[in-house]
This record gives C-alpha cells, structure tokens and sequence, in this order.
C-alpha cells in the first residue's frame, strides 16, 4: 500500500514537473552494489559530504526536512495506519531523483527528523543495492542506514564535545533539544563514536526504561514533526498565478482530490474551493498568463529554490 502511495506521489511530482523546474538532486555519489562492502569509516564520510553539499556546517540542522526537499527529493508526509514502518524511500527512474514517503502517525518531532535522516542514509548508501528478503541482509542494511542518520544529524567532532563527561541521562535531555535527535539516538551515537562501551551503553539504557519506558521520553512534544512544502507550494503557485485552476488539477494529475490533499500536504478539501485557507504571501510578478484545462499543455514557471 504504501510503495503505490509513493508511485502516486511520483505521479504527482511527474505533472507537475511540466510546468516548474524542481531543485535539481544533490546527493553524494556511491557505488556500492553489496551492503557487506560498506564499512563504519564509508558511512561516516558518506554523512559528512552530504553536509558539505548541503553547505549545512557541522551544528544542529534547524529544518532537515526543508533542507531534503532543497536537495531535489520529493517528500510526502501522511498518516500510514502501519505503526511498524516508519518511512520508505525509493529512486524515481521516471523522475530521475529520489522520494521518501514518512509516516505521520506519531506526532513526535525527534523521531520523524531521525527517520527522515534515515531513508536519507537508504538513498545514498543502497541506490545500487537490490531490496532483500534475508532478514541478516535486511538489519545490516537498517543498521547502516541508522547508522548513517546519526552520523547526519550529531557530526563526530561537534556533538561530541557537547556531551560531559560522565554521561547522564539528564546531561543529554538538556541537548536533546538543541540538537533536535532523542536521547536513544544520541546514546547510540556516543557508543559509535566509542565515547562510551558497551557497558556503559546498556546501563543507560536500563536507566532510560526504568524512568520512561521503552519509547517516550520527557520533551517528546517539544518538537512539531517538520513540514513537506516542495509539492504543496508548487501547486498553490501554479493556482494563484493562473496557469492551473483549482478544479483542473485533479483531472490533469489523474488522482482524487483527497488523495492529492494528503500526499501533497495540502488542507482538506483546497482543491474543491472549499477550504479555509489564509494567504499571507503575494506573487509578486507573473511569469506566464496562458490558463490550462486538464490534459492540455502548458508553461514552464521557473522553480526558485532556497539556498
């Protein structure tokens, strides 16, 4: 269900692309073609170009979703109803570039960025590696991609030198929210990094559990999950500048309002005109005036993007 979720986003981004130009991809480059040829120092590297690309330093990413859809990536965020997959990602022959779909389901704003980094880490390090159903396979491939996402999101030099010495659970709520990564993540990032073994790694987590639970943590709700904007804000431009109308899209996309609604991460019922929907920014200028109905051609509005 939800790899036709992803191909209908595809679809979505696939018409749309005939009138705007999205960011072009901008990812690091691998070639492995075995998860068993990745190693721990090709993971790190992996992370680090990809902030170089991104020109995002080595400090806390204040809005990584913002910055994934800058890299050229079509992302959709929607409630699943599956609580045990978190995200999937894939790469579009059809659009040239990658899509990752996150779930919506919880609304924890430290787990969704950590997932995001995640299927980031499935897109550089496994492009050239087929799906397997072996599950030894299977958990390497996740391990790395977890691996990856902490490696992303807490850069070695900086985020260690954050952490005191010795590491308490009260000493990583307080960069919890600074770094925007939950406490879990940030213990398994020090046991990467060999700041802490695997004693130390353990009693923290028997900590965790004994004060918490297993999956919440104080300050979960400090933190809304990060917006989808790419698709959105294409659409609502090619609205208000009138080169689609409202009632056209549904029938040039080929997909329900509702359905367009929630991949794209419009309002409910926007498509239909029926939505209560605020409009604080102004197109300043047009840069075409030609109008379309479903299924003609039209003009390529230039896609600017935030650097």
């Amino acid at each position: 269900m939800l790899e036709a979720r992803l191909e209908w986003a595809q679809d979505i981004a696939l018409a749309l692309g005939e009138f705007v130009n999205f960011p072009d991809v901008n990812l690091p480059k691998r070639a492995f073609t075995d998860p068993e040829q990745i190693t721990s120092a090709d993971i790190e590297e992996a992370a680090d170009e990809c902030r170089n690309l991104w020109n995002l330093g080595r400090r806390t990413i204040p809005d990584l979703a913002m910055a994934v859809e800058g890299a050229g990536v079509i992302l959709v965020r929607e409630e699943t109803g599956v609580a045990t997959i978190e995200g999937l990602s894939a790469w579009s022959q059809a659009l040239n570039r990658p899509l990752i779909l996150l779930s919506a389901d919880k609304g924890n704003g430290f787990r969704s960025r950590f997932d995001l980094a995640h299927e980031l880490g499935h897109l550089i390090l496994h492009k050239g590696i087929e799906r397997s159903t072996d599950p030894a396979r299977h958990k390497l491939m996740e391990d790395q991609a977890h691996r990856f996402a902490g490696a992303f999101l807490l850069p070695a030099e900086t985020f260690a030198s954050d952490v005191k010495l010795p590491v308490t659970l009260d000493s990583l709520l307080l960069l919890k929210q600074r770094w925007g990564v939950s406490v879990a993540a940030m213990v398994m990032r020090l046991w990467a990094l060999k700041v802490i073994d695997d004693d130390a790694k353990g009693l923290l987590f028997k900590r965790r559990s004994a004060r918490w639970g297993v999956k919440a943590e104080p300050g979960d709700d400090g933190r809304a999950p990060e917006q989808v904007r790419l698709l959105k804000r294409t659409i609502e431009l090619l609205a208000s500048s009138g080169v689609m109308p409202l009632d056209a899209v549904s029938a040039y996309i080929g997909l329900a309002n509702n359905d367009i609604e929630m991949l794209t991460g419009l309002p409910e019922h926007y498509l239909s005109g029926k939505a209560a929907v605020v409009h604080l920014a102004k197109l300043k200028s047009l840069t075409a005036s030609a109008q379309i109905q479903p299924n003609e051609s039209g003009v390529v509005l230039p896609f600017n993007r935030r650097k």
